[in-house]
């Protein structure tokens, strides 16, 4: 359990919650004042602070702002009288976690500290999280994603063009970053490309580039992302809205490593990797003849299936947690709002069609909603109040 620093210069205050919270399995150690307060906390490894706000001779936000300084991550709860409640809220505003009214019964505190302790402990995945990622990891305690990251971790130290699979919002283009970050091509570009974004006849510009007088509106030279991922890696999403003509120029580049910019004929060689996702069925896209079959063959040198978050229940809890801390810290929050139980177990019986971006998006709604409050089903979207109100 967590290691609390109760201070208070009402013994007989520090007296009662020692008992209980020592009885609640807590470690408890408790001192009089601040600066006895600032001398246990040099050998005293505390995971929340619970200070009174005013004691005889000193203040708990002089605790507070010292604490701040010298332990930015160590929570600090406030306790005061009901009078003193204003004070209380500027607390909150320097930096105080939290803070109970006196008089307090014990389970109050102690449902203030679990709050608190949730919070500190998705603060520190979050840390460890932002870590893992700045080590090009993808969040996951999925056996199902770890399969397809292991099969990704050995295609990336090769050459070999990669084709993602998967439905809308699994996640495939962080999977494109994920196998660039960890190839020997790492710190060179990698270009991202949405074809699906672009119409038809500014796609093939955009990949290949166009020399001036191509069509009109090309009143210079330009290089296409084909160029500029040069010894990188080039990202095509949503290849299957390629067109047949830039299908075929695609297909000469990844057999020969040539192209043209439209509208030139000179001929241009570039060492540049070829990453591809669909969230269409590829073969069928080829039997409705809308795909080219060498193309799809020559992209599936390698193929990786993204799965559903639905599949991947194990995630929602990591995710959600990652998601939290991110639009806390986005919105401005002093702290991490917690999610309530219900919450909860609706996160994890939703079927979440949108997947990760859906569940993403859900997520930054509440926060928003919530603020540092509890995130309740009444912060929920509509699909979500829908899946609530079906019996299980």
């Amino acid at each position: 359990m967590a290691n609390i620093l109760i201070v208070d210069d009402d013994r007989q205050i520090r007296l009662t919650l020692c008992i209980h919270l020592e009885r609640k399995g807590y470690r408890v150690r408790d001192v009089a004042s601040v600066s006895a307060a600032l001398n246990a906390l040099k050998e005293y490894h505390a995971d929340i602070v619970l200070s009174d706000l005013r004691m005889e001779k000193e203040s708990g936000l002089e605790l507070l702002a010292a604490v701040r300084n010298e332990h930015p991550d160590l929570p600090v709860i406030i306790m005061t009288a009901y009078g003193t409640i204003e004070k209380a809220v500027a607390a909150i505003r320097l930096g105080a976690a939290d803070f109970v009214v006196k008089p307090f019964s014990p389970a109050e505190i102690e449902q203030v500290l679990v709050r608190n302790m949730h919070i500190r402990g998705l603060q520190a995945e979050n840390r460890s999280l932002r870590a893992a990622l700045g080590q090009g990891e993808m969040l996951t305690c999925s056996p199902a994603l770890g399969r397809v990251l292991e099969m990704a971790a050995r295609f990336a130290k090769s050459e070999a063009t990669l084709l993602i699979l998967g439905e809308s919002g699994t996640g495939k283009s962080l999977l494109a970053r994920h196998i660039h970050r960890i190839s020997h091509r790492a710190h060179q570009p990698f270009i991202d490309v949405n074809c699906a974004s672009l119409a038809t006849n500014l796609l093939e510009s955009e990949l290949f580039g166009h020399c001036r007088g191509a069509f009109t509106g090309a009143v210079k030279d330009k290089p296409g992302r084909l160029e500029a991922a040069h010894q990188g890696t080039l990202f095509l999403d949503e290849i299957s809205e390629v067109s047949i003509d830039g299908q075929a120029r695609l297909l000469r580049f990844l057999q020969d490593k040539v192209f043209e910019r439209v509208g030139d004929t000179k001929t241009r060689a570039v060492d540049t990797r070829i990453i591809a996702a669909s969230n269409r069925d590829l073969r069928s896209r080829v039997a409705e003849h809308a795909f080219r079959e060498d193309l799809y063959y020559r992209l599936n040198v390698a193929e990786l299936t993204m799965p559903p978050l639905r599949e991947r229940p194990e995630d929602i809890t990591l995710l959600t947690g990652h998601f939290l801390a991110q639009a806390a810290a986005r919105n401005g929050l002093s702290s991490v709002p917690a999610v309530d139980g219900e919450v909860s177990a609706l996160f994890a019986r939703y079927d979440w069609p949108g997947n990760v971006r859906e569940l993403h998006n859900v997520v930054e709604r509440c926060v928003i909603l919530a603020g540092t409050e509890t995130i309740r089903l009444s912060h929920l979207p509509d699909p979500l109040l829908q899946c609530a109100a079906k019996p299980l």
